[in-house]
C-alpha cells in the first residue's frame, strides 16, 4: 500500500487544517498528561510521605474529575467547546505552575499537593466532555473513527514518552521543573485553541435549567438501550481489571522479583496501546459494537496470566494484547457514540459515559483488599476475569447492540472539503 493512501484513508484527518491545527496543541497537551502520574508520586513521596497520602491524593483528583464531568458535559452543549477547553486548560496550567512554584518554596505538602490534583481534576472534568463533543465539527462524519484512532495513537505515544521524560528529569532538575514543563504544554494547547474557529451554541441551548439540561442528556443515553447496556459492562469491567491494577504490583513483588518485573509489565501495556492506536486506524467493522467488546474479551488475559502464575515476559505479553484491545474497544465506542447522538447533547453523553463507567474503579480499589481476604487471592483474580470477559460476551447478543452498524469496511473515507465549525 502506497503512502499517499495511507495518508488519504488512514491518517486522512490530518489533512483537514483544522484538525491538524487542533492535534498539534492536543498532542503537546497530552504529553504533558503523561507526566502527571509520576510527577505527582513523586512530588508526594519527595515530602516524606507514603501511601496512604499518594493514594488519597490520586483519588481527589479522580472524584474531583468524576463531579466535574457531569456539569462540563452540560457546558460543552451551552457554549463553545473550544472555548470551554482554553479554560480548562488555563485552570491545570495555572495549578502546575503553582504547585511547582510552592514547591521551589518548600511548601509543598500532601495537603496542598491533593488541592491542586483536585483542582488538576476539576479542569480535565471540564476539558473532556467538551473535547469529545467538538471532533464531529472538525473531521465530519465520515471520518470520525479515523479522528478518533489518531488521538488514540498520540495519547498512547505520549503516554510512554511522557513517563520516560519526566522519569529522566526529575533526577536531575526536580520535580519542580516537570509541573513547569507540564504547565506549558498547556499553554500551547490553549495557543492552539484560541486560534480555532469558536463553535457556536446549539440552537436553543441555555434556554433550560442546568437541572433540565442534566435530565434531558440522562434522558438521551437511557433511551438508547445500546448506551445503557454498554456503559453497565464497561463498569463491570473497570471494577475488573482494577483487581489488576491492585494485586499485579504485590505479586510481581513477591512472585516475579519485584518493581523491575512490574516495569517490564507496564512497559508491555504501553506498547500494546500504541498497537492498538495503529490497528484502530485501519480497521472498520461493520458492526463495532460487537467487534469491539468481543475484542475486549481478550483484555482478561493479564488476570489468568496472574492466576496460572506465568512469567514475567508472559504476563508483558498478556499486558500488551489487552491494553491493545482496550484501544481497539475505545476507539469504535467513542466513534459510534460522536457518529450516532445528536450533536446538541453528545457532550453530556460522553459525561455520563466517563462517570458511570469509571466510578466503580475507586470503589474497587476500596473493596478489593477485604475481598481477598475473604476468597483469596486466587479468587479474586477470577472474579476479576469473569467480570472483565463475561459481560463483554453477553452484551454482543443483544439485538439493540447488534443493530448499531458503522460505516462499510470497504468503503474509502474521503476528506472533506472544507470542515467548519459546529
Amino acid at each position: 500500500m502506497s503512502i499517499t493512501r495511507v495518508l488519504r484513508g488512514d491518517l486522512g484527518p490530518l489533512r483537514i487544517p483544522v484538525f491538524r491545527q487542533y492535534w498539534t496543541g492536543f498532542a503537546a497537551s497530552c504529553f504533558g498528561d503523561g507526566m502527571v502520574p509520576l510527577v505527582t508520586a513523586f512530588a508526594v513521596i519527595g515530602q516524606g510521605d507514603g501511601a496512604v497520602e499518594l493514594g488519597t491524593v490520586l483519588a481527589v483528583g479522580l472524584l474531583c474529575r468524576l463531579v466535574a464531568t457531569l456539569a462540563g458535559g452540560v457546558l460543552a452543549d451551552r457554549m463553545s467547546r473550544v472555548r470551554l477547553m482554553a479554560g480548562a486548560d488555563a485552570l491545570r496550567c495555572t495549578v502546575q505552575l503553582t504547585l511547582g512554584g510552592l514547591l521551589v518554596t518548600g511548601h509543598g505538602s500532601a495537603l496542598v499537593l491533593g488541592i491542586g490534583n483536585a483542582l488538576y481534576g476539576i479542569g480535565a472534568g471540564f476539558f473532556g466532555p467538551a473535547s469529545k463533543g467538538l471532533m464531529p465539527s472538525l473531521v465530519g462524519k465520515e471520518l470520525l473513527q479515523q479522528g478518533v484512532a489518531v488521538q488514540a495513537l498520540t495519547r498512547s505515544t505520549c503516554m510512554i514518552l511522557g513517563p520516560a521524560v519526566a522519569g529522566m528529569l526529575i533526577p536531575l532538575a526536580g520535580t519542580q521543573s516537570v509541573y513547569a514543563i507540564d504547565a506549558a504544554t498547556f499553554a500551547v494547547n490553549i495557543a492552539v485553541l484560541l486560534r480555532l474557529p469558536a463553535t457556536r451554541p446549539q440552537e436553543g441551548a441555555g434556554e433550560a435549567s442546568f437541572r433540565a439540561d442534566l435530565v434531558q442528556g440522562w434522558s438521551e443515553m437511557i433511551q438508547r438501550r445500546w448506551v445503557t447496556v454498554n456503559l453497565i459492562v464497561h463498569a463491570l469491567w473497570n471494577f475488573g481489571m482494577a483487581v489488576f491494577f491492585v494485586l499485579g504490583p504485590v505479586l510481581a513483588n513477591q512472585r516475579l522479583g519485584g518493581p523491575a518485573a512490574w516495569g517490564v509489565v507496564s512497559a508491555g501495556m504501553a506498547v500494546g496501546s500504541l498497537l492498538g492506536g495503529v490497528m484502530a486506524l485501519r480497521w472498520r467493522p461493520h458492526r463495532p459494537l460487537v467487534a469491539g467488546n468481543l475484542v475486549l474479551v481478550a483484555s482478561g488475559l493479564p488476570l489468568l496470566a496472574l492466576w496460572l502464575d506465568c512469567s514475567t515476559l508472559w504476563l508483558a505479553l498478556a499486558a500488551a494484547v489487552a491494553d491493545a484491545c482496550v484501544v481497539l474497544l475505545n476507539t469504535l465506542w467513542e466513534a459510534t457514540l460522536q457518529r450516532v447522538i445528536p450533536e446538541q447533547v453528545l457532550s453530556r453523553v460522553a459525561s455520563y459515559d466517563f462517570l458511570l463507567t469509571m466510578m466503580s474503579m475507586p470503589l474497587a480499589y476500596a473493596l478489593i483488599g477485604p475481598i481477598t481476604g475473604l476468597i483469596s487471592t486466587d479468587g479474586t483474580l477470577l472474579t476479576g476475569a469473569a467480570l472483565v470477559m463475561i459481560p463483554c460476551v453477553w452484551v454482543c447478543l443483544l439485538p439493540s447492540v447488534r443493530r448499531i452498524t458503522g460505516p462499510a469496511a470497504d468503503d474509502e473515507p474521503r476528506v472533506p472539503a472544507k470542515a467548519g465549525a459546529a
